[in-house]
């Protein structure tokens, strides 16, 4: 059994040199793994140190997440693909790990968990204080949306079957992991996907994270109709796996387009354009108050954000956003333009 690491770079962020740095020093044998780097831009010096160290280097003209990780399978070996991105590290024992687990268990993908590090590699996650690691076997027949939905995600703390993955990957251009994640539970007729509770992954807290990679209000609408779009793909090709996958693809579909339109209304003074671009159906509003079935508070407000909001006339809905534009910073913070304005 051998495991493929393929690892992307977007652009040149100066993290990359950390991430190859923490494949190379795994306690896994060598020749039980490859590492396979997908890229947009050379740079002589971390390519020569790639190679140096075996990897291979592709330098891709694909933009998004999905068709770079497309071009890694078609060079990997691996029985198992480990994802890991530029900006992130594994811990020293991660492909250790994930080896064994998969050698020793009936497994289609591990999710495992995360630190949390800054832009110098300082880990700003509390201290582990003990080994009692907790193991999440989850298959279509027992998943649960108010459950797992919460550690569905996280490109570089997935490895997953080679078996599981086609080239529908490369046409997802960002909700890479949410695909990988629903595609190996819907696929999950005698083996589990395991959620793991030990921290084998290093997730960077910087300024240029996915959901900051922009510099305009348009690129912000660029990201977000992409995973709309994503999600939406999702949705379609997964809706017969069972009723909470579905459940939970339509949330992330309808949040990202709710996400879309409020973007757009940000941007517009034309309430019936919007209301022709983005049509919300009765259902979906309702669906949006509580889509968990689980009345806590914050499940509450945000329903009422939402499924509230949307359930209002066109017209009060603009005229109640615009008021809100105008007169509060709560738009802002909701849809994440405070991260594009100058200051």
């Amino acid at each position: 059994m051998m495991i493929s690491v393929i690892v992307t770079e977007y652009k040149k962020r100066g993290y990359l040199i950390h991430a190859l740095r923490s494949v190379f020093n795994q306690t896994l044998d060598k020749d039980k793994y490859e590492v396979i780097v997908v890229k947009n831009e050379e740079d002589k010096e971390v390519d020569d140190y790639a190679r140096k160290n075996g990897a291979k280097v592709i330098i891709s003209n694909e933009r998004w997440l999905g068709p770079k990780i497309a071009q890694g399978l078609e060079e990997a070996k691996g029985d198992i693909i480990s994802l890991l991105e530029d900006d992130d590290m594994f811990t020293q024992d991660k492909l250790e790990n994930v080896y064994n687990i998969f050698k020793e268990e009936k497994i289609n993908e591990i999710r495992n968990e995360i630190l949390f590090i800054d832009s110098n590699n300082n880990i700003l996650s509390n201290p582990i204080i003990n080994n009692n690691f907790y193991k999440y076997y989850v298959n279509k027949y027992n998943y649960e949306l108010k459950k797992y939905f919460y550690i569905l995600g996280g490109n570089s703390c997935i490895s997953v079957n080679r078996e599981l993955l086609d080239e529908d990957i490369k046409y997802y251009k960002i909700a890479v992991d949410i695909y990988m994640a629903i595609n190996a539970i819907c696929k999950s007729e005698d083996k589990n996907v395991l959620y793991y509770g030990k921290p084998l992954t290093y997730y960077r807290i910087h300024p240029q994270n996915t959901v900051r990679r922009f510099n305009t209000l348009e690129q912000h609408m660029i990201l977000t109709k992409s995973y709309l779009e994503d999600h939406e793909r999702l949705y379609n090709k997964f809706y017969n796996c069972g009723k909470e996958i579905r459940k939970t693809t339509r949330l992330f579909h309808l949040s990202y387009k709710f996400g879309y339109y409020l973007l757009n209304l940000y941007l517009s003074d034309k309430v019936k354009k919007l209301g022709e671009e983005l049509d919300f159906s009765f259902d979906d509003k309702v669906f949006l108050f509580n889509p968990f079935n689980k009345p806590r508070r914050k499940h509450i407000a945000l329903g009422f954000l939402a499924g509230g909001f949307l359930l209002l006339p066109s017209a009060i809905r603009f005229r109640l956003f615009k008021f809100l534009q105008k007169h509060t910073k709560m738009i802002d913070k909701i849809i994440g333009i405070e991260e594009t304005l100058p200051h």
